[in-house]
């Protein structure tokens, strides 16, 4: 059922009163409560809502169109799963109806069902069921809003697969529940719904008559022998007053009439007695409002009685010890109760002396409305439990047993079966005996069940707000004869059943179902993790014990989660509860968390931790022991886990008696062995010192800790394949002198460094693994070395495996040292540096290389030693451009030194420091003194210090003028020519043409040669020797080989090779002005003016191309001037298609580069390294003779 209640139409003067249930499948059901004189129609009888609608006499009244007037008509309505004030119904309904639909809807904002301690309320009430008229079934739509904590929750109604109201929180706009101090709640449902559909009462009265003298009987439950209990009011008009929903009553009586039963000598309250004698139970529930407090007398809320001193059942207010003496004149000034009170007359031998009465306690009664019920069981269990209780606002306030078996006389029987009431006295001491449910039965006659109640009299009545005999006594009785109860009344309902607390406390208030994910906000993973957690607000008490309303949170989860890798809690409970009000603070009842590690079960015990919102978990009490797998066991262990005061971490500790453990345990009955054994040794227990505590957390991982040569030392446990592990790390420093060396660059002969010695520390790491095998360490080292360019490096040794513990540290350090010595050449390669190396950094956005340290400035001073330069020693031998930046010394022994100082960083200084090299070589050049051919020693030592931009490396090394075409030949260079010939094809052959055509590659070394003081270079070492007179004019004719450049006047200290700008063609014939051209001159000067040269090319239509010598994976290699690193790794290589000047380290591998540096008076030769910067376009630097490069 969706909602029942009752709808009173007022029209000419009388009135319609009638009972309505709304059914989600059935619609609305009408139920005539009164039949208006006049209409022929039997009282109770039910209609559909069409039905209804189109009865002539509602329709006067019900019109379609607009929602109606509601001077027409009052209502409530009943949500059985919802609370309102001042008790579970709402007066202010509006009805409308049209031609199609009826709706009956309800709105209010005003604050509503209040929990009974507070904590929970609802307002803002919009709700509306609708029916189409050709329709059985309803729609209901609408919203409430719950408040609690503070917290507006929006809830929409709809209907739940039982066919009830329910009103649900929508997760779509998610909230959270504070729950101080642990965290918060993010509600997923909260849901308002009824209990299980409430009983039929045998008599209910709902004061919506709006006036008249009947209140009348809106229980369904009426049969022909059983009619509806109607009452009528008494007394004068003044003493009631009818409300909306309520009737409030002063010295007034409203009591049961029926004529027709009456006439046959029967109780106007029949129907109550029939079924009270059927069912041997009764409840009594009634909603009302006193006006007063503290009566000195039983004021009668509601009685079955027949007279003062023949009362059946009765609940009244005020002082209880009066109640006693029911019928009897009051004397005396006693101390006056505020309770209620229930009398209940069962078997007992006279009129007063053995009635049952049960009190709520003392000073329940208030003015509020309250809701009082009574219920009365037969004891069927055989002992003394209590079978009567009385409930205020829902919840049990006071509970006794009612002998109701083998009592003197029944009070239920036939008068004229009193005589049989001395037949069961012999059977006092034995009542439990032979024991027969139908014979102890309060309300029959135990000798003959069928005979008519000696109770069902015309003179029994059922009487509201007085005793049934008040009319008759007033005037003619003391006022103690009087029993008047003063207030309102919303509701009286008497079932013939006995309600369950259940049923009570749902009747009172709905049952609420909030479900959320609960986040500890001060607990670490994985409490702080969403759990999922069920809220009971205010739940019915515990009736049998008493126990008071509470705020319930409860987290039931199986959901297996991760503490720490192998340590996983498995089940979770956990409860708070908190006292009712707005703002809650919840405090932990009790939990419980299972969970397994390194897969054995552990159970913990949840208590309240040692600071607010924080839980601690503590291991049984008794002894409990963890398997390490095939390794061993850890016994005798208490476990405690609490987190830290940040709230994020576990904190682990754990007690044992064990001091030490080892691993894995010996075999076999074999005495333990230092050499090959391994054995943890426990620290004390912190707190406990005869203990100790081998277990932690640690890093994130439950650990086994303890001293390892002399250190502390952890274990982490895992299972690997089936395999348990336990993995641990130590570090250790170790002081250590050693002398390395030679030492070469890895897979090659060539020779870094001859020794060197080191005096450092080595920071061993030794990983040691433990099974069931035996004992493993993976040890590594690395220790720090000062290189010659005072740069601190940080060398590793390689991991390598122990299979035997070491008995001290240094033993870890020989084998560190054995493994350095042997791996020495891969160790310090990738690291060492030298005093000065190549790298690369970026100015006015061009990548620029340098010789220097790791941290120096580009724009550095160079300095460096020449040999002999001049062939006489002379002031006008010291140089320097006009900028200052190069100079050149000639020293005493006719040596040279050369100072580079480049300029401060300016806007342009490279564009600087290109113009003042211009004119320092342009000063050198043309010094009379100069030796021929040394200017290309200075040029190749300046390119090896100054900063270059990269674009600009083959202009500084050889002379490369890509706008001119040209590039200065050097000694140690090869010139790769390939030649073309020309073929002539007749002309009869028309499919091809005459033209030049490859003929052979040829391959020419220069080779420099010492011609007196000067170096000459000529394109052949052995013809350089003997000196062939050759008279071949190559300048003309072209050269057709190496022994043609030998014509005497051709062999020069500088050659240069020009390539024309445009190339003669491939049909055509040959222009020697088209052809790459070789000039000689005795200086760079003239060869730039293009003055005192000698210049000839090879015959035919030749390509000739310059190519220099770079090593690569230790094998000489020719490659033309200009390829770069790029070019070169191509050759081996997949290299990715990129834009220009991309650094492509990470795709191809790290090349090891190195460059040649030369010094002093012999030319010394030794190789730099060039650091390779990903920043850098590393792959586009062009190689020059003699690098080095290692893929």
């Amino acid at each position: 059922m969706l909602a029942y209640g009752f709808i009173t139409l007022l029209s000419l003067g009388s009135e319609y009163y009638f009972k309505y249930e709304i059914d989600a499948q059935t619609g609305f059901q009408i139920y005539w409560i009164t039949i208006p004189e006049g209409l022929d129609k039997e009282r109770y009888s039910k209609q559909t809502i069409s039905e209804f609608l189109a009865e002539s006499s509602v329709a006067q009244i019900l019109k379609p169109g607009a929602p109606l007037d509601k001077s027409l008509y009052q209502a409530s309505l009943i949500l059985p799963g919802l609370p309102a004030s001042p008790f579970d119904a709402f007066y202010t309904i509006e009805l409308t109806y049209d031609s199609d639909s009826f709706t009956l809807g309800v709105q209010s904002t005003d604050s509503f069902g209040f929990s009974p301690e507070g904590s929970t309320h609802f307002k803002d009430l919009n709700l509306s069921f609708t029916q189409q008229l050709n329709s059985e079934t309803v729609t209901v739509s609408g919203t409430v809003t719950a408040v609690f904590s503070g917290q507006d929750i929006v809830l929409e109604a709809g209907v739940s697969d039982g066919s009830e109201l329910i009103f649900n929180y929508n997760p779509n706009n998610p909230q959270e529940i504070p729950i101080q101090p642990w965290g918060n709640l993010e509600l997923t449902t909260f849901t308002v719904k009824p209990g299980s559909n409430p009983l039929q009462p045998q008599v209910l009265y709902w004061f919506g008559e709006k006036s008249g003298e009947w209140v009348y009987d809106c229980s369904l439950r009426n049969t022909e022998d059983a009619p509806a209990i109607d009452l009528r009011i008494q007394t004068e008009p003044e003493t009631v007053q009818w409300g909306l929903g309520s009737i409030a009553v002063k010295d007034g009586l409203i009591e049961s009439e029926n004529a027709t039963l009456e006439a046959a000598n029967l109780s106007s309250a029949s129907k109550l007695i029939k079924a009270f004698q059927e069912s041997n139970e009764i409840t009594i529930a009634t909603w009302i409002k006193p006006s007063q407090t503290g009566q000195q007398y039983p004021a009668i809320v509601l009685t079955l009685s027949e007279d003062p001193q023949n009362p059946y059942v009765t609940l009244a207010q005020g002082d209880s010890e009066w109640l006693e003496g029911y019928g009897n004149r009051w004397s005396g000034d006693w101390y006056h109760h505020d309770e209620y009170s229930v009398l209940l007359r069962t078997n007992t031998n006279d009129r007063n002396r053995y009635w049952q009465i049960l009190t709520t306690s003392p000073d329940t009664v208030t003015t509020e409305l309250t809701y009082v019920v009574y219920t009365f069981s037969q004891n069927n269990f055989g002992d003394e439990s209590d079978n009567a209780k009385l409930y205020l606002n829902g919840k049990l306030d006071n509970s006794k047993w009612i002998n109701s078996d083998n009592q003197e006389r029944h009070f239920w029987r036939n008068r004229n079966q009193q005589s049989n009431r001395g037949k069961n006295r012999n059977q006092r001491d034995n009542r439990w005996k032979n024991r027969n449910d139908e014979e102890d039965s309060p309300w029959k006659d135990r000798d003959d069940p069928e005979l008519n109640s000696w109770i069902n009299d015309p003179a029994v009545k059922l009487a509201l707000a007085n005793d049934v005999l008040f009319i008759q006594r007033r005037g003619n009785f003391p006022r103690n004869e009087d029993f008047p109860w003063e207030g309102e009344l919303y509701e009286v309902a008497i079932y013939d059943s006995a309600l369950t607390p259940e049923a009570i406390y749902q009747r009172y208030y709905p049952t609420i179902e909030i479900l959320g994910n609960l986040t500890l906000t001060n607990m670490p993973t994985p409490l702080n993790q969403p759990l999922t957690a069920q809220l009971t607000l205010e739940g019915m008490p515990d009736v049998e014990h008493y126990s008071e309303s509470k705020l319930n949170l409860k987290v039931d989860t199986s959901e297996i989660r991760e503490v720490t890798p192998e340590f996983d809690f498995t089940k979770i409970a956990l409860e708070w509860q908190s006292e009712p009000g707005t703002s809650p603070t919840w405090y932990f009842k009790w939990g419980q968390v299972d969970s397994t590690l390194w897969k054995t079960s552990i159970p913990f015990t949840a208590v309240q931790g040692d600071a607010p919102g924080k839980l601690a978990l503590n291991s049984p009490e008794f002894d409990f022991q963890i398997g390490l797998g095939q390794i061993n066991t850890l016994e005798g262990l208490c476990l405690f886990l609490k987190s830290d005061t940040t709230g994020e971490i576990w904190q682990m500790y754990s007690i044992t008696s064990v001091s030490e453990l080892v691993l894995p345990q010996l075999r076999d009955y074999r005495p333990f062995d230092w050499t090959v054994d391994f054995k943890l040794l426990f620290a004390r227990h912190d707190q406990q010192r005869s203990q100790f505590d081998p277990l932690g957390i640690e890093d994130g991982k439950v650990v086994l800790k303890g001293n390892w040569l002399g250190e502390n030392l952890v274990l982490h446990g895992w299972w690997r394949n089936e395999q348990f592990v336990l993995e641990g790390q130590r570090t250790l420093s170790l002081p250590f002198e050693v002398t390395l060396g030679p030492i070469f660059e890895p897979g090659t002969s060539h020779k870094i460094i001859d020794q060197v010695a080191i005096a450092s520390v080595m920071n061993a790491t030794v990983i040691l693994e433990l099974t069931e095998l035996g004992f493993l360490a993976k040890v590594s080292g690395t220790f720090d070395w000062t290189d010659q360019a005072g740069t601190v490096n940080t060398f590793t040794v390689p991991e390598f495996t122990l299979v035997r513990p070491p008995l001290t540290p240094n033993h870890i350090l020989e084998a560190i040292l054995a493994r350095l010595n042997s791996e020495v050449d891969v160790i310090f390669a990738q690291q060492f540096r030298h005093q000065a190396d190549y790298y690369f950094t970026v100015v006015e956005q061009k990548p620029v290389i340098y010789l220097g340290k790791p941290n120096d400035p580009a724009a550095i001073t160079q300095t460096t030693t020449l040999p002999q330069l001049f062939n006489t020693a002379a002031d006008s031998n010291n140089i320097s451009s006009t900028a200052g930046i190069f100079t050149l010394t000639e020293n005493a022994d006719q040596s040279c030194t050369l100072t580079i100082t480049p300029p401060e960083s300016s806007d342009n200084w490279l564009d600087q420091l290109k113009t003042d090299y211009d004119n320092f070589i342009t000063q050198l050049d043309t010094n009379s003194n100069l030796i021929p051919g040394t200017l290309t020693l200075v040029k190749t030592r300046i390119a090896e210090r100054m900063p270059l931009l990269v674009e600009e490396i083959l202009y500084y090394y050889y002379g490369l003028d890509t706008v001119n075409g040209s590039v200065d030949l050097q000694a140690g260079m090869r010139l790769r020519v390939d030649y073309q010939n020309y073929q002539f094809v007749h002309p009869a052959q028309s499919t091809a043409n005459s033209g030049f055509v490859g003929s052979g590659t040829s391959y020419y070394s220069l080779n420099s040669y010492r011609d007196g003081t000067n170096l000459m270079i000529n394109f052949d070492g052995f013809l350089s020797q003997i000196q062939p007179y050759v008279t071949t004019d190559i300048a003309t004719v072209g050269a057709g080989s190496s022994l043609d450049t030998f014509k005497v006047g051709y062999q020069k200290p500088y050659l240069r090779l020009v390539y024309p700008s445009l190339a003669a063609p491939s049909a055509g014939s040959l222009d020697p002005g088209q052809a790459a051209t070789i000039m000689g001159a005795a200086t760079v000067t003239d060869l730039d003016k293009n003055t005192n040269v000698a210049s000839f090319y090879f015959r035919g239509r030749a390509t000739v191309i310059p190519e220099i010598t770079v090593v690569l994976q230790e094998q000489p290699v020719f490659v033309p001037v200009g390829t770069t690193l790029r070019q070169l790794m191509e050759q081996r290589v997949s290299i990715p298609s990129v834009s220009l000047g991309e650094s492509l380290l990470h795709s191809t591998g790290k090349p090891r580069l190195s460059r040649l540096l030369h010094e002093g008076v012999s030319n010394e030769p030794s190789y730099r390294f060039i650091y390779l910067d990903v920043d850098s376009p590393v792959l586009d630097l062009p190689l020059v003779k003699g690098d080095r490069i290692v893929l």
